[in-house]
Protein backbone atom coordinates (compact mmCIF):
# COMPACT_ATOMS: atom_id res chain seq x y z
CA UNK A 1 0.00 0.00 0.00
CA UNK A 2 1.12 3.56 -0.71
CA UNK A 3 0.99 5.64 2.48
CA UNK A 4 1.53 9.39 2.75
CA UNK A 5 2.67 10.26 6.28
CA UNK A 6 2.37 13.84 7.48
CA UNK A 7 4.30 14.70 10.64
CA UNK A 8 4.11 11.20 12.08
CA UNK A 9 6.83 9.03 13.58
CA UNK A 10 4.91 5.97 12.31
CA UNK A 11 6.43 6.32 8.82
CA UNK A 12 9.39 4.12 9.68
CA UNK A 13 7.07 1.44 11.06
CA UNK A 14 4.92 1.43 7.92
CA UNK A 15 8.09 0.94 5.86
CA UNK A 16 9.16 -1.98 8.04
CA UNK A 17 5.77 -3.53 7.35
CA UNK A 18 6.54 -3.43 3.63
CA UNK A 19 4.51 -0.42 2.54
CA UNK A 20 5.64 2.34 0.18
CA UNK A 21 5.84 5.48 2.29
CA UNK A 22 6.20 9.18 1.58
CA UNK A 23 7.37 10.86 4.78
CA UNK A 24 6.34 14.54 4.84
CA UNK A 25 7.11 17.13 7.51
CA UNK A 26 5.66 20.41 6.20
CA UNK A 27 6.00 23.69 8.11
CA UNK A 28 3.19 25.04 10.22
CA UNK A 29 0.28 26.93 8.73
CA UNK A 30 -1.93 26.08 5.77
CA UNK A 31 -0.41 23.43 3.50
CA UNK A 32 -1.78 22.49 0.05
CA UNK A 33 -1.52 18.73 0.38
CA UNK A 34 -2.53 18.00 -3.21
CA UNK A 35 0.26 20.23 -4.54
CA UNK A 36 2.72 18.62 -2.14
CA UNK A 37 1.79 15.13 -3.30
CA UNK A 38 1.82 16.12 -6.99
CA UNK A 39 5.30 17.60 -6.61
CA UNK A 40 6.49 14.22 -5.32
CA UNK A 41 4.52 12.25 -7.91
CA UNK A 42 2.87 10.26 -5.13
CA UNK A 43 -0.75 9.09 -5.24
CA UNK A 44 -1.46 7.52 -1.83
CA UNK A 45 -3.94 4.84 -0.88
CA UNK A 46 -3.85 6.14 2.67
CA UNK A 47 -2.88 9.46 4.24
CA UNK A 48 -1.99 9.59 7.95
CA UNK A 49 -1.47 12.94 9.66
CA UNK A 50 -0.27 13.19 13.25
CA UNK A 51 -0.69 16.36 15.25
CA UNK A 52 2.68 17.51 16.52
CA UNK A 53 3.48 19.73 19.50
CA UNK A 54 4.33 23.29 18.56
CA UNK A 55 4.05 23.06 14.75
CA UNK A 56 0.44 22.93 13.53
CA UNK A 57 -0.01 22.14 9.84
CA UNK A 58 -3.56 22.39 8.48
CA UNK A 59 -3.88 20.43 5.24
CA UNK A 60 -5.94 22.19 2.58
CA UNK A 61 -7.39 20.12 -0.24
CA UNK A 62 -8.07 16.95 1.75
CA UNK A 63 -11.68 16.99 0.56
CA UNK A 64 -10.43 16.35 -2.99
CA UNK A 65 -8.08 13.45 -2.22
CA UNK A 66 -9.62 10.11 -3.26
CA UNK A 67 -7.64 8.06 -0.71
CA UNK A 68 -8.55 7.07 2.84
CA UNK A 69 -7.47 9.56 5.50
CA UNK A 70 -6.63 9.31 9.21
CA UNK A 71 -5.84 12.04 11.72
CA UNK A 72 -4.03 11.28 14.99
CA UNK A 73 -5.21 14.06 17.32
CA UNK A 74 -2.67 14.08 20.15
CA UNK A 75 -3.72 17.26 21.99
CA UNK A 76 -7.51 17.17 21.83
CA UNK A 77 -7.72 18.11 25.51
CA UNK A 78 -6.41 21.55 24.50
CA UNK A 79 -7.53 21.79 20.86
CA UNK A 80 -11.00 20.28 20.67
CA UNK A 81 -12.43 23.66 19.66
CA UNK A 82 -10.87 23.19 16.19
CA UNK A 83 -10.26 19.44 16.18
CA UNK A 84 -13.99 18.76 16.02
CA UNK A 85 -14.11 20.53 12.65
CA UNK A 86 -10.79 19.35 11.25
CA UNK A 87 -11.56 15.72 12.10
CA UNK A 88 -14.46 15.78 9.64
CA UNK A 89 -11.91 15.82 6.79
CA UNK A 90 -10.74 12.33 7.80
CA UNK A 91 -12.41 8.93 7.72
CA UNK A 92 -11.15 8.10 11.22
CA UNK A 93 -9.84 10.35 13.99
CA UNK A 94 -7.42 8.59 16.36
CA UNK A 95 -6.87 10.11 19.79
CA UNK A 96 -5.56 9.35 23.29
CA UNK A 97 -8.67 11.18 24.54
CA UNK A 98 -11.46 9.09 23.07
CA UNK A 99 -13.82 9.91 25.94
CA UNK A 100 -13.64 13.63 25.04
CA UNK A 101 -14.84 12.94 21.49
CA UNK A 102 -17.55 10.63 22.77
CA UNK A 103 -18.77 13.26 25.23
CA UNK A 104 -19.26 15.95 22.58
CA UNK A 105 -22.82 17.02 21.76
CA UNK A 106 -24.23 14.84 18.95
CA UNK A 107 -23.89 17.65 16.39
CA UNK A 108 -20.15 17.90 17.06
CA UNK A 109 -19.23 14.21 17.12
CA UNK A 110 -17.13 12.42 14.52
CA UNK A 111 -18.74 9.17 13.29
CA UNK A 112 -15.54 7.15 13.68
CA UNK A 113 -13.31 8.18 16.61
CA UNK A 114 -10.80 5.54 17.76
CA UNK A 115 -8.63 5.37 20.84
CA UNK A 116 -4.89 5.57 20.17
CA UNK A 117 -2.58 6.80 22.91
CA UNK A 118 0.86 8.25 22.33
CA UNK A 119 3.56 5.66 21.67
CA UNK A 120 5.82 4.28 24.36
CA UNK A 121 9.55 3.76 23.92
CA UNK A 122 11.66 0.63 23.60
CA UNK A 123 13.96 0.84 26.62
CA UNK A 124 16.08 -1.75 28.44
CA UNK A 125 14.95 -2.94 31.86
CA UNK A 126 16.97 -1.71 34.85
CA UNK A 127 16.31 -3.24 38.30
CA UNK A 128 15.15 -0.68 40.85
CA UNK A 129 18.03 -1.54 43.18
CA UNK A 130 20.39 -0.06 40.58
CA UNK A 131 18.47 3.23 40.32
CA UNK A 132 19.70 6.40 41.99
CA UNK A 133 16.43 8.29 42.59
CA UNK A 134 13.41 7.34 44.64
CA UNK A 135 11.09 10.02 43.16
CA UNK A 136 11.47 12.33 40.15
CA UNK A 137 9.20 14.98 38.70
CA UNK A 138 9.83 16.65 35.33
CA UNK A 139 7.35 19.17 33.98
CA UNK A 140 6.60 22.78 33.17
CA UNK A 141 5.69 24.92 36.18
CA UNK A 142 4.01 28.22 35.32
CA UNK A 143 0.86 30.23 35.96
CA UNK A 144 -1.12 28.06 33.55
CA UNK A 145 -0.49 25.02 35.73
CA UNK A 146 -1.45 26.02 39.30
CA UNK A 147 -2.35 22.48 40.38
CA UNK A 148 1.02 21.17 39.26
CA UNK A 149 2.69 23.92 41.25
CA UNK A 150 0.83 22.83 44.38
CA UNK A 151 1.72 19.20 43.70
CA UNK A 152 5.37 20.22 43.37
CA UNK A 153 5.11 22.05 46.71
CA UNK A 154 3.61 18.94 48.33
CA UNK A 155 6.38 16.70 46.99
CA UNK A 156 9.07 19.17 48.03
CA UNK A 157 7.76 19.71 51.54
CA UNK A 158 6.90 16.10 52.41
CA UNK A 159 9.36 14.08 50.32
CA UNK A 160 12.22 16.45 49.49
CA UNK A 161 11.60 16.19 45.74
CA UNK A 162 13.01 18.99 43.60
CA UNK A 163 11.05 19.28 40.32
CA UNK A 164 12.96 19.79 37.08
CA UNK A 165 12.02 21.88 34.07
CA UNK A 166 13.43 22.23 30.58
CA UNK A 167 15.07 18.80 30.62
CA UNK A 168 15.98 17.60 27.08
CA UNK A 169 13.97 14.57 26.00
CA UNK A 170 16.82 12.04 25.97
CA UNK A 171 18.02 13.27 29.36
CA UNK A 172 14.50 13.02 30.74
CA UNK A 173 14.17 9.38 29.64
CA UNK A 174 17.55 8.65 31.21
CA UNK A 175 16.34 10.21 34.47
CA UNK A 176 13.12 8.19 34.39
CA UNK A 177 15.19 5.04 33.83
CA UNK A 178 17.14 5.92 36.98
CA UNK A 179 13.99 6.58 39.05
CA UNK A 180 11.78 4.19 41.02
CA UNK A 181 8.59 6.27 41.38
CA UNK A 182 7.19 9.02 39.13
CA UNK A 183 4.22 11.11 40.34
CA UNK A 184 2.09 12.31 37.44
CA UNK A 185 -0.18 15.34 37.12
CA UNK A 186 -2.14 16.05 33.97
CA UNK A 187 -3.10 19.58 33.07
CA UNK A 188 -6.64 18.73 31.95
CA UNK A 189 -7.06 15.40 33.76
CA UNK A 190 -6.24 13.57 30.53
CA UNK A 191 -3.91 10.78 29.43
CA UNK A 192 -0.55 12.45 28.95
CA UNK A 193 3.00 11.76 27.82
CA UNK A 194 4.41 11.37 31.32
CA UNK A 195 2.37 8.20 31.87
CA UNK A 196 3.69 6.28 28.85
CA UNK A 197 7.18 7.74 29.17
CA UNK A 198 7.51 6.74 32.82
CA UNK A 199 6.08 3.29 32.14
CA UNK A 200 8.46 2.83 29.20
CA UNK A 201 11.35 3.33 31.61
CA UNK A 202 10.03 0.85 34.17
CA UNK A 203 9.19 3.39 36.86
CA UNK A 204 6.13 3.00 39.04
CA UNK A 205 3.87 5.82 37.88
CA UNK A 206 1.39 7.38 40.32
CA UNK A 207 -1.25 9.08 38.23
CA UNK A 208 -4.57 10.87 38.86
CA UNK A 209 -7.81 9.10 38.05
CA UNK A 210 -8.57 10.42 34.57
CA UNK A 211 -11.00 7.71 33.58
CA UNK A 212 -11.43 5.12 30.81
CA UNK A 213 -8.81 6.46 28.39
CA UNK A 214 -6.11 5.75 30.97
CA UNK A 215 -7.67 2.50 32.18
CA UNK A 216 -7.47 1.14 28.63
CA UNK A 217 -3.67 1.45 28.72
CA UNK A 218 -2.64 0.13 32.14
CA UNK A 219 -4.29 -1.70 35.04
CA UNK A 220 -4.51 0.13 38.34
CA UNK A 221 -2.59 -1.62 41.10
CA UNK A 222 -0.71 -3.85 38.68
CA UNK A 223 0.87 -1.54 36.08
CA UNK A 224 0.17 1.91 37.53
CA UNK A 225 -1.09 3.39 40.79
CA UNK A 226 -4.11 5.68 40.52
CA UNK A 227 -4.70 8.29 43.22
CA UNK A 228 -7.80 10.32 44.01
CA UNK A 229 -6.27 13.51 45.39
CA UNK A 230 -3.17 14.97 47.03
CA UNK A 231 -3.79 13.19 50.34
CA UNK A 232 -4.14 9.85 48.56
CA UNK A 233 -0.99 10.60 46.51
CA UNK A 234 1.05 11.26 49.65
CA UNK A 235 -0.27 8.14 51.40
CA UNK A 236 0.49 5.89 48.42
CA UNK A 237 3.94 7.45 47.96
CA UNK A 238 4.80 6.66 51.58
CA UNK A 239 3.60 3.09 51.12
CA UNK A 240 5.69 2.56 47.97
CA UNK A 241 8.77 4.00 49.64
CA UNK A 242 8.29 1.53 52.49
CA UNK A 243 7.65 -1.31 50.04
CA UNK A 244 10.20 -0.90 47.23
CA UNK A 245 9.49 -4.43 46.00
CA UNK A 246 5.89 -3.39 45.25
CA UNK A 247 7.04 -0.31 43.34
CA UNK A 248 9.45 -2.43 41.31
CA UNK A 249 6.82 -5.05 40.56
CA UNK A 250 4.40 -2.41 39.25
CA UNK A 251 7.13 -0.62 37.28
CA UNK A 252 8.28 -3.85 35.66
CA UNK A 253 4.70 -4.84 34.75
CA UNK A 254 4.17 -1.41 33.17
CA UNK A 255 7.44 -1.71 31.25
CA UNK A 256 6.41 -5.16 29.97
CA UNK A 257 2.99 -3.83 28.90
CA UNK A 258 4.66 -1.06 26.92
CA UNK A 259 7.01 -3.47 25.17
CA UNK A 260 4.11 -5.80 24.35
CA UNK A 261 1.40 -3.33 23.35
CA UNK A 262 2.38 0.35 23.33
CA UNK A 263 5.37 0.82 21.01
CA UNK A 264 5.30 2.63 17.67
CA UNK A 265 5.01 -0.68 15.81
CA UNK A 266 1.82 -1.46 17.72
CA UNK A 267 0.39 1.96 16.98
CA UNK A 268 1.11 1.56 13.25
CA UNK A 269 -0.56 -1.86 13.23
CA UNK A 270 -3.61 -0.42 14.98
CA UNK A 271 -3.94 2.37 12.43
CA UNK A 272 -3.80 -0.05 9.50
CA UNK A 273 -6.17 -2.53 11.11
CA UNK A 274 -8.68 0.20 11.84
CA UNK A 275 -8.42 1.73 8.39
CA UNK A 276 -8.50 -1.64 6.64
CA UNK A 277 -5.56 -3.29 4.93
CA UNK A 278 -7.01 -3.04 1.43
CA UNK A 279 -7.92 0.19 -0.38
CA UNK A 280 -11.55 1.17 -0.01
CA UNK A 281 -12.39 -0.94 3.04
CA UNK A 282 -12.28 1.78 5.67
CA UNK A 283 -15.40 3.75 6.66
CA UNK A 284 -16.03 6.29 3.93
CA UNK A 285 -16.90 9.22 6.19
CA UNK A 286 -14.43 12.00 5.34
CA UNK A 287 -16.18 15.19 4.26
CA UNK A 288 -15.79 15.92 0.54
CA UNK A 289 -16.86 18.69 -1.83
CA UNK A 290 -18.70 21.61 -0.19
CA UNK A 291 -18.90 19.76 3.15
CA UNK A 292 -15.13 19.37 3.09
CA UNK A 293 -14.61 23.03 2.26
CA UNK A 294 -16.88 23.91 5.18
CA UNK A 295 -14.89 21.71 7.57
CA UNK A 296 -11.63 23.30 6.46
CA UNK A 297 -12.80 26.89 6.82
CA UNK A 298 -14.48 26.27 10.15
CA UNK A 299 -11.15 24.84 11.31
CA UNK A 300 -9.29 27.89 10.07
CA UNK A 301 -11.86 30.20 11.60
CA UNK A 302 -11.32 28.66 15.02
CA UNK A 303 -7.56 28.73 14.61
CA UNK A 304 -7.77 32.46 13.82
CA UNK A 305 -10.06 33.11 16.80
CA UNK A 306 -7.68 31.32 19.16
CA UNK A 307 -4.66 33.23 17.89
CA UNK A 308 -3.01 30.16 16.39
CA UNK A 309 -3.19 31.43 12.80
CA UNK A 310 -2.73 34.83 11.21
CA UNK A 311 -5.10 35.54 8.33
CA UNK A 312 -6.48 38.82 6.95
CA UNK A 313 -10.02 39.39 8.18
CA UNK A 314 -11.24 40.02 4.63
CA UNK A 315 -9.85 36.67 3.46
CA UNK A 316 -11.65 34.74 6.19
CA UNK A 317 -14.89 36.62 5.72
CA UNK A 318 -14.87 36.15 1.94
CA UNK A 319 -14.23 32.42 2.29
CA UNK A 320 -17.07 31.98 4.81
CA UNK A 321 -19.41 34.02 2.60
CA UNK A 322 -18.65 31.74 -0.35
CA UNK A 323 -19.76 28.61 1.51
CA UNK A 324 -23.33 27.24 1.50
CA UNK A 325 -25.33 28.64 4.40
CA UNK A 326 -25.36 25.74 6.85
CA UNK A 327 -26.04 26.62 10.52
CA UNK A 328 -22.36 26.14 11.40
CA UNK A 329 -21.22 28.42 8.59
CA UNK A 330 -23.70 31.17 9.46
CA UNK A 331 -22.61 30.94 13.11
CA UNK A 332 -18.98 31.29 12.04
CA UNK A 333 -19.88 34.32 9.89
CA UNK A 334 -21.64 35.92 12.84
CA UNK A 335 -18.67 35.39 15.12
CA UNK A 336 -16.16 36.61 12.55
CA UNK A 337 -18.24 39.70 11.84
CA UNK A 338 -18.90 40.51 15.48
CA UNK A 339 -15.30 39.98 16.55
CA UNK A 340 -13.79 41.99 13.73
CA UNK A 341 -16.09 45.03 14.04
CA UNK A 342 -15.88 47.68 16.79
CA UNK A 343 -17.99 46.75 19.81
CA UNK A 344 -20.84 49.18 19.15
CA UNK A 345 -24.54 48.38 19.59
CA UNK A 346 -25.96 46.14 16.88
CA UNK A 347 -27.87 48.95 15.12
CA UNK A 348 -24.60 50.85 14.76
CA UNK A 349 -22.96 47.84 13.07
CA UNK A 350 -24.81 47.61 9.73
CA UNK A 351 -23.45 44.31 8.43
CA UNK A 352 -24.15 42.49 11.68
CA UNK A 353 -27.59 44.10 12.01
CA UNK A 354 -28.53 43.06 8.47
CA UNK A 355 -27.54 39.43 9.07
CA UNK A 356 -29.43 39.25 12.38
CA UNK A 357 -32.51 40.85 10.82
CA UNK A 358 -32.46 38.38 7.92
CA UNK A 359 -32.25 35.41 10.26
CA UNK A 360 -35.24 36.65 12.23
CA UNK A 361 -37.25 37.48 9.09
CA UNK A 362 -36.68 34.11 7.40
CA UNK A 363 -36.63 31.94 10.50
CA UNK A 364 -33.60 30.13 9.05
CA UNK A 365 -32.00 27.58 11.38
CA UNK A 366 -34.18 28.63 14.30
CA UNK A 367 -33.73 25.21 15.92
CA UNK A 368 -29.90 25.30 15.88
CA UNK A 369 -28.27 25.95 19.25
CA UNK A 370 -24.88 27.09 17.93
CA UNK A 371 -26.31 29.62 15.51
CA UNK A 372 -28.65 31.16 18.08
CA UNK A 373 -25.83 31.29 20.64
CA UNK A 374 -23.61 33.04 18.09
CA UNK A 375 -26.34 35.55 17.23
CA UNK A 376 -27.23 36.27 20.84
CA UNK A 377 -23.57 36.34 21.83
CA UNK A 378 -22.76 38.86 19.11
CA UNK A 379 -25.33 41.16 20.69
CA UNK A 380 -24.51 40.42 24.32
CA UNK A 381 -20.80 41.16 23.88
CA UNK A 382 -21.97 44.62 22.82
CA UNK A 383 -24.22 44.96 25.86
CA UNK A 384 -27.24 44.92 23.52
CA UNK A 385 -30.01 42.98 25.28
CA UNK A 386 -32.73 44.08 22.86
CA UNK A 387 -30.92 42.53 19.88
CA UNK A 388 -30.11 39.34 21.80
CA UNK A 389 -33.56 38.52 23.17
CA UNK A 390 -35.26 37.32 19.95
CA UNK A 391 -32.73 34.50 19.50
CA UNK A 392 -33.40 33.22 23.01
CA UNK A 393 -37.12 33.05 22.35
CA UNK A 394 -36.98 31.64 18.83
CA UNK A 395 -34.75 28.74 19.89
CA UNK A 396 -37.21 27.73 22.61
CA UNK A 397 -40.14 28.03 20.23
CA UNK A 398 -38.47 26.10 17.40
CA UNK A 399 -37.43 23.24 19.68
CA UNK A 400 -40.65 23.11 21.65
CA UNK A 401 -38.89 23.79 24.93
CA UNK A 402 -40.67 24.88 28.08
CA UNK A 403 -41.72 28.50 28.42
CA UNK A 404 -38.40 30.35 28.72
CA UNK A 405 -37.52 32.64 31.56
CA UNK A 406 -37.41 36.24 30.40
CA UNK A 407 -33.92 37.81 30.33
CA UNK A 408 -34.00 40.89 32.57
CA UNK A 409 -30.53 42.23 31.73
CA UNK A 410 -27.44 41.40 29.74
CA UNK A 411 -26.04 39.75 32.86
CA UNK A 412 -29.19 37.70 33.42
CA UNK A 413 -29.30 36.68 29.73
CA UNK A 414 -25.73 35.38 29.96
CA UNK A 415 -26.69 33.27 33.00
CA UNK A 416 -29.71 31.83 31.18
CA UNK A 417 -27.66 30.94 28.11
CA UNK A 418 -24.95 29.40 30.31
CA UNK A 419 -27.50 27.14 31.97
CA UNK A 420 -28.96 26.08 28.61
CA UNK A 421 -25.52 25.34 27.18
CA UNK A 422 -24.61 23.33 30.27
CA UNK A 423 -27.72 21.20 29.78
CA UNK A 424 -26.74 20.74 26.12
CA UNK A 425 -23.32 19.38 27.16
CA UNK A 426 -21.42 22.40 25.83
CA UNK A 427 -19.59 23.16 29.06
CA UNK A 428 -16.21 24.60 28.11
CA UNK A 429 -13.43 24.67 25.54
CA UNK A 430 -10.17 24.11 27.45
CA UNK A 431 -7.20 25.54 25.60
CA UNK A 432 -9.26 28.33 24.02
CA UNK A 433 -8.39 31.61 25.75
CA UNK A 434 -11.76 33.31 25.81
CA UNK A 435 -11.66 37.12 25.96
CA UNK A 436 -15.05 38.58 26.96
CA UNK A 437 -14.06 41.94 25.48
CA UNK A 438 -13.62 40.43 22.04
CA UNK A 439 -14.97 36.90 21.59
CA UNK A 440 -18.55 35.77 21.07
CA UNK A 441 -19.27 33.05 23.64
CA UNK A 442 -19.73 29.50 22.39
CA UNK A 443 -19.85 27.42 25.60
CA UNK A 444 -21.41 27.70 29.05
CA UNK A 445 -18.18 28.69 30.76
CA UNK A 446 -17.65 31.49 28.25
CA UNK A 447 -21.16 32.82 28.90
CA UNK A 448 -20.34 32.92 32.62
CA UNK A 449 -17.10 34.80 31.93
CA UNK A 450 -19.09 37.28 29.83
CA UNK A 451 -21.68 37.59 32.62
CA UNK A 452 -18.94 38.60 35.03
CA UNK A 453 -18.04 41.46 32.73
CA UNK A 454 -21.59 42.77 33.24
CA UNK A 455 -21.52 42.93 37.04
CA UNK A 456 -21.57 39.18 37.56
CA UNK A 457 -20.22 38.67 41.05
CA UNK A 458 -23.29 37.72 43.04
CA UNK A 459 -24.44 34.49 44.64
CA UNK A 460 -26.37 33.32 41.58
CA UNK A 461 -23.31 33.76 39.37
CA UNK A 462 -21.03 31.94 41.80
CA UNK A 463 -23.47 29.05 42.05
CA UNK A 464 -23.62 28.87 38.27
CA UNK A 465 -19.83 28.59 38.08
CA UNK A 466 -19.83 25.98 40.86
CA UNK A 467 -22.50 23.84 39.11
CA UNK A 468 -20.58 23.92 35.86
CA UNK A 469 -17.17 23.14 37.34
CA UNK A 470 -18.55 20.21 39.33
CA UNK A 471 -18.82 18.35 36.01
CA UNK A 472 -15.35 19.10 34.67
CA UNK A 473 -12.17 18.06 36.48
CA UNK A 474 -10.25 20.25 34.05
CA UNK A 475 -11.87 23.26 35.78
CA UNK A 476 -10.76 22.24 39.30
CA UNK A 477 -8.79 25.45 39.85
CA UNK A 478 -11.80 27.63 39.08
CA UNK A 479 -14.07 25.41 41.17
CA UNK A 480 -11.69 25.85 44.10
CA UNK A 481 -12.05 29.63 43.99
CA UNK A 482 -15.84 29.54 43.68
CA UNK A 483 -16.26 27.10 46.59
CA UNK A 484 -13.97 29.22 48.74
CA UNK A 485 -16.24 32.19 48.18
CA UNK A 486 -19.49 30.23 48.53
CA UNK A 487 -18.30 28.77 51.81
CA UNK A 488 -17.93 32.34 53.12
CA UNK A 489 -21.55 33.21 52.39
CA UNK A 490 -23.77 33.64 55.49
CA UNK A 491 -25.70 30.45 56.12
CA UNK A 492 -23.58 28.37 53.73
CA UNK A 493 -24.26 24.67 54.50
CA UNK A 494 -21.59 22.36 55.85
CA UNK A 495 -21.65 20.47 52.54
CA UNK A 496 -20.29 23.54 50.75
CA UNK A 497 -17.35 23.68 53.14
CA UNK A 498 -16.86 19.92 52.71
CA UNK A 499 -16.85 20.29 48.92
CA UNK A 500 -14.29 23.06 49.28
CA UNK A 501 -12.13 20.77 51.39
CA UNK A 502 -12.44 17.91 48.89
CA UNK A 503 -11.58 20.21 45.98
CA UNK A 504 -8.58 21.55 47.91
CA UNK A 505 -7.34 17.97 48.27
CA UNK A 506 -7.79 17.39 44.53
CA UNK A 507 -5.72 20.53 43.99
CA UNK A 508 -2.91 19.08 46.19
CA UNK A 509 -3.59 21.57 49.00
CA UNK A 510 -3.61 18.83 51.62
CA UNK A 511 -3.36 20.79 54.88
CA UNK A 512 -6.01 23.26 53.74
CA UNK A 513 -8.29 20.47 52.54
CA UNK A 514 -8.09 18.47 55.77
CA UNK A 515 -8.69 21.61 57.83
CA UNK A 516 -11.85 22.47 55.88
CA UNK A 517 -13.11 18.88 56.02
CA UNK A 518 -12.57 18.75 59.77
CA UNK A 519 -14.51 21.99 60.22
CA UNK A 520 -17.31 20.69 57.96
CA UNK A 521 -17.42 17.47 60.00
CA UNK A 522 -17.79 19.38 63.24
CA UNK A 523 -20.61 21.46 61.77
CA UNK A 524 -22.33 18.35 60.43
CA UNK A 525 -22.09 16.69 63.87
CA UNK A 526 -23.63 19.75 65.52
CA UNK A 527 -26.59 19.39 63.15
CA UNK A 528 -26.91 15.64 63.79
CA UNK A 529 -25.63 14.87 60.27
CA UNK A 530 -22.48 12.92 61.08
CA UNK A 531 -23.62 9.86 59.09
CA UNK A 532 -24.22 12.03 56.01
CA UNK A 533 -20.74 13.54 56.40
CA UNK A 534 -19.15 10.08 56.62
CA UNK A 535 -21.10 8.91 53.56
CA UNK A 536 -19.70 11.93 51.70
CA UNK A 537 -16.17 10.99 52.77
CA UNK A 538 -16.60 7.36 51.74
CA UNK A 539 -18.08 8.36 48.39
CA UNK A 540 -14.97 10.40 47.56
CA UNK A 541 -12.51 8.11 49.34
CA UNK A 542 -13.83 4.53 49.19
CA UNK A 543 -10.42 3.20 50.22
CA UNK A 544 -10.65 5.07 53.50
CA UNK A 545 -7.85 7.59 52.98
CA UNK A 546 -10.09 10.55 53.84
CA UNK A 547 -11.12 9.03 57.16
CA UNK A 548 -7.51 8.15 57.93
CA UNK A 549 -6.41 11.67 57.05
CA UNK A 550 -8.91 13.20 59.45
CA UNK A 551 -8.07 10.74 62.21
CA UNK A 552 -4.34 11.50 62.03
CA UNK A 553 -2.88 13.97 64.53
CA UNK A 554 -4.01 17.38 63.43
CA UNK A 555 -1.59 20.05 62.32
CA UNK A 556 -2.25 23.77 62.60
CA UNK A 557 -3.89 25.06 59.43
CA UNK A 558 -1.62 27.11 57.18
CA UNK A 559 -1.73 30.84 57.66
CA UNK A 560 -5.03 32.19 56.33
CA UNK A 561 -5.88 28.73 55.05
CA UNK A 562 -9.46 28.62 56.24
CA UNK A 563 -11.98 29.84 53.76
CA UNK A 564 -10.49 32.92 52.18
CA UNK A 565 -11.93 34.69 49.18
CA UNK A 566 -9.46 34.53 46.30
CA UNK A 567 -9.01 37.30 43.80
CA UNK A 568 -11.97 37.04 41.43
CA UNK A 569 -9.87 38.17 38.49
CA UNK A 570 -7.64 35.16 39.04
CA UNK A 571 -10.67 32.88 39.38
CA UNK A 572 -12.27 33.63 36.07
CA UNK A 573 -9.91 35.82 34.11
CA UNK A 574 -9.83 35.45 30.31
CA UNK A 575 -6.95 32.97 30.63
CA UNK A 576 -8.65 30.93 33.34
CA UNK A 577 -9.15 28.04 30.97
CA UNK A 578 -6.40 26.51 33.17
CA UNK A 579 -4.31 25.24 30.30
CA UNK A 580 -2.23 27.22 27.87
CA UNK A 581 -2.95 26.88 24.20
CA UNK A 582 -1.34 23.71 22.94
CA UNK A 583 0.30 25.83 20.26
CA UNK A 584 2.93 26.94 22.72
CA UNK A 585 4.66 23.62 22.08
CA UNK A 586 5.25 22.94 25.77
CA UNK A 587 5.02 19.37 26.96
CA UNK A 588 2.06 18.80 29.26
Amino acid sequence: MRIACVGTHLAVEFRRMGHEVLDLHPPGGIVDIAALLDARGFAPDLLVQQETLGVRAILAGLENLPCRKAFWAIDSHLNMHWHRHYARLFDVVFTPHLSLFQALPPEWRHPHPAGLAMSGHARPWHPHAQRGHDISLVGVLDRHRPLRGWMADLLRERFGVLPRQGVPFAEMLHLYGDTRIIPNESIGFEVNFRLTEGASCGACVLTPDVGPDQDALFDDGREMVVYADGLDLAEKLRFLLRKPDVAERIGRAAWARVQAQHLSAHRAATVLATMGDAPGTAPDTAATGPAGAEALWLTLSHRVRSGGLNMPADTLRAALNALPESPAVVAARLRAMAEQEPARPVRETPGLADLLDRLLATGDHAHDVDLNVAAAGAALTRGDLKAAKPFWYRLHQARGLREPEKPQSVYHACLLWADLLRREGRDAQPGFTYDPQRHCPEAAFEMLVLAHRFCGDDLEWMRGVERLTSRRKALTFIRLGMLARLALEPGAPWRTQAEYGLTSLRAYRVDEGLHELAEAGRRAAAEGRSKAFLRLLDGHGPGGHLRRGLEAPSTPPPAASSVAAPNIEADIAPDATIAPSADDGGRT
